[in-house]
């Protein structure tokens, strides 16, 4: 609020003043006659209260359409997962075999390209009809060769010797010796130790004779590690052949016959 005022000479009237919004109060303070006659208007001017509406702009609701669509979609998407993970699990769950820890499989076959695959490890779906699959076993296996009385190996020297040997022969944990081995030893999909031993005592007993004819039995009596590495050596190849590994030889009676 501005408050103006003006000071008029005596019996001077005031002007009339037009009535205006912005004029609030107008005031005359007469004087008396014996004195100086002033007369004083005070002019109240009021500013107009300005008022300012903002215009606000309330949240428009989505429409109800979208909400239906989109809680639709989201309902849709749930189904989709789940029909996904039960469908996985069934698949899991009648096709997919898993390796044991002593074991390796072989599956040959397939669905459109027929191909040969090796899993040392985890597992692999098999489909009956599609696929044929073939376990090997990686475990240890131990072979006696026993050769006594008529069966006496002859040594270099033409003596005849009671010989008895413990042979640890296994399948490697290897692509190739897995893939070898259920080839070569596999009978309707299963490799057993009576086919492990099948497969190798011809070979075995080979390389044990072929030792001791090499070496007279004074040799052998004086060297026995190294005549049981002589027949490493001569083993280890044959074995291959048939994806065998040899671990060790352990030579239990080199004696010389009395037959």
């Amino acid at each position: 609020m501005q408050v103006r005022s003006f000071l008029l000479p005596p019996f001077v009237h005031a002007p009339e003043v037009e009535a205006n919004p912005e004029i609030a109060d107008l005031s005359f303070t007469p004087f008396g006659s014996q004195q100086k006659s002033e007369t004083t208007i005070q002019f109240v001017v009021e500013q107009p209260h300005q008022s300012i509406v903002l215009a606000q702009n309330s949240p428009t609701s989505p429409p109800i359409t979208g909400i239906g669509s989109t809680l639709l979609l989201v309902v849709l998407n749930l189904i989709s997962v789940t029909v996904c993970l039960l469908v996985g699990l069934w698949t899991y769950r009648h096709f997919y075999i898993v390796t044991p820890s002593n074991e390796a499989f072989v599956r040959t076959g397939g669905l459109l390209d027929k191909q040969r695959t090796v899993i040392l490890n985890g597992g692999c779906i098999i489909i009956s009809g599609f696929h044929e699959l073939t376990r090997v076993p990686l475990q240890e296996f131990a072979i006696d060769v026993d050769f006594r009385g008529a069966s006496a190996v002859q040594t270099q020297d033409r003596l005849r010797v009671n010989m008895a040997a413990m042979f640890y022969v296994c399948v490697n944990s290897d692509e190739q010796d897995v893939n070898t081995a259920a080839t070569c030893l596999s009978k309707q999909g299963q490799i057993s130790e009576d086919g492990i031993r099948d497969a190798s005592i011809k070979r075995l007993s080979h390389a044990l004779r072929t030792a001791a004819q090499q070496s007279k039995l004074s040799e052998i009596d004086s060297d026995i590690n190294g005549f049981a590495d002589e027949v490493s050596d001569l083993v280890e190849p044959e074995l291959k052949k048939v994806g065998l590994t040899l671990n060790n030889v352990a030579l239990s009676e080199i004696r010389e016959s009395d037959a």
